[in-house]
């Protein structure tokens, strides 16, 4: 399928314009007060977000997949695509899990039985919530990093698979992985277009099959 790549980037490109929407929210320590109001008054840019955050982490689960099957044209270890790709699917739950919080949140701030400290902690957790997105992206980039870093001959670059070790490491420490996490989209996008130009290399019973050639090695 040559219009895999086109997953990635799509998954991209919802992802930061959700964040866009979604914009400054209420910080852990505002009050129920200041959380009711401000998703009163933003409820349909923060539903528009997270309707997106929804469909991006969609396409990520089909990237990864995607990703796997070419990074398991070149592997050396066996295992390691699997890897990538488990962080792959982590990262879009943790997507599915932040538009859920902002649902309750969008939902809650319209009912007016439901009091402000109960406002306050869904907040506190729709704002610190990010865990599985930082480490399903960083265990992501360590595994299909590895591989291509170890891989000659493959669809991508060696430089890009040190790239993308570095910052699945980026992501694992503190205060960093927020950097790592802008800068691993422009990898995703990185690696797309790659294959998008390249064509994409299909491990076939010879060994990878490259665009130009042919599956089984036939030559006629």
């Amino acid at each position: 399928m040559r219009l895999g790549p086109l997953t990635g980037l799509v998954a991209v490109i919802l992802a930061a314009v959700s964040y866009a929407l979604q914009g400054d929210t209420p910080g852990i320590g505002s009050s129920g007060v200041a959380v009711r109001a401000f998703y009163l008054a933003h409820g349909t840019r923060q539903g528009v977000g997270l309707y997106l955050l929804l469909v991006a982490g969609l396409f990520l689960t089909f990237f990864a997949g995607y990703l796997r099957h070419v990074l398991a044209g070149s592997d050396r270890t066996g295992w390691l695509p699997q890897v990538s790709f488990a962080g792959g699917i982590l990262a879009a739950l943790g997507f599915w899990i932040s538009a859920g919080l902002t649902l309750s949140l969008v939902e809650a701030a319209d009912q007016v039985l439901v009091g402000g400290g109960a406002l306050q902690a869904l907040n506190a957790l729709s704002s610190d919530l990010f865990m599985p997105v930082l480490a399903g992206i960083g265990v992501m980039l360590l595994g299909a990093g590895t591989v291509v870093s170890l891989s000659t001959g493959g669809p991508l670059p060696q430089w890009l698979g040190w790239a993308g070790f570095v910052l699945g490491v980026l992501m694992f420490i503190p205060y960093a992985g927020f950097i790592g996490l802008g800068l691993a989209g422009l990898w995703v996008i990185a690696v797309c277009v790659l294959l998008l130009v390249q064509g994409r290399r299909e491990p076939g019973p010879d060994g990878p099959v490259g665009p130009d050639r042919p599956r089984g090695g036939a030559t006629g």
